[in-house]
C-alpha cells in the first residue's frame, strides 16, 4: 500500500511541474515568453523586467519577488501567489488572474487592462495609480489596499468588494 501511494504522489508531481528548461532560461536570460512555468517556486526572485508574455504561470509562487515592469500579457496567472511582492509598473493586461493572491503587494502603475480577474485578493496591497479597464472585480477583495489615483474604467464592480484606506484623490 506505502509502494502504490509513493507511486501516485511521484507520477502526480510530475503531471503539475513546469518545464525545468524553461524555468533555466528564465534565470539565465531573464526572459521567457511562452514558457510553461506552472507550479513553479519564483520566490524571492528578481524578475524585474522580465517577459513573461503568453506563459502558463498558473499556480506559480511569487511570494516577495521583485519584477519592476515585467511583463504578464496574456499569460495564465490562475492560483498564482503574489503576496508581499514588489511589481511595480508590471502588465498584466489581458492576462487570466483567477483566485491570485496580491496580499500586501506593491503594484504601483500596474495595468490590469482586460485582464480576466475572478477571485483576486488586493487586501492591503499598494495599487497607487494602477489601471482596471473592462474588468469584472465583483468577487475580488480591495480591503485595506491603497487605491491613490487608481483609474478603474468600464468595470463591473461590488460594492462589498473594496474598502479601500484611500479610494480617489
Amino acid at each position: 500500500m506505502k509502494k502504490i501511494i509513493f507511486f501516485i504522489f511521484i507520477y502526480s508531481n510530475l503531471l503539475f511541474s513546469f518545464n525545468a528548461n524553461d524555468l533555466q532560461q528564465l534565470k539565465e536570460d531573464g526572459d521567457c515568453p511562452k514558457c510553461d512555468l506552472s507550479y513553479a517556486d519564483l520566490s524571492g526572485m528578481d524578475l524585474s523586467m522580465s517577459d513573461l508574455n503568453d506563459a502558463n504561470l498558473s499556480h506559480a509562487n511569487f511570494t516577495n519577488i521583485f519584477a519592476h515592469k515585467a511583463n504578464f500579457t496574456n499569460s495564465d496567472l490562475s492560483n498564482a501567489i503574489f503576496i508581499k511582492s514588489n511589481i511595480k509598473g508590471a502588465l498584466f493586461v489581458n492576462a487570466i488572474l483567477q483566485n491570485v493572491d496580491f496580499e500586501q503587494a506593491r503594484i504601483w502603475k500596474g495595468n490590469f487592462s482586460y485582464a480576466k480577474i475572478d477571485n483576486c485578493n488586493f487586501n492591503d496591497s499598494a495599487l497607487g495609480s494602477a489601471i482596471f479597464e473592462d474588468n469584472n472585480l465583483t468577487n475580488s477583495t480591495f480591503k485595506g489596499a491603497i487605491l491613490y489615483k487608481t483609474i478603474f474604467k468600464k468595470n463591473v464592480i461590488g460594492i462589498h468588494s473594496i474598502q479601500p484606506r484611500i479610494l480617489f484623490k
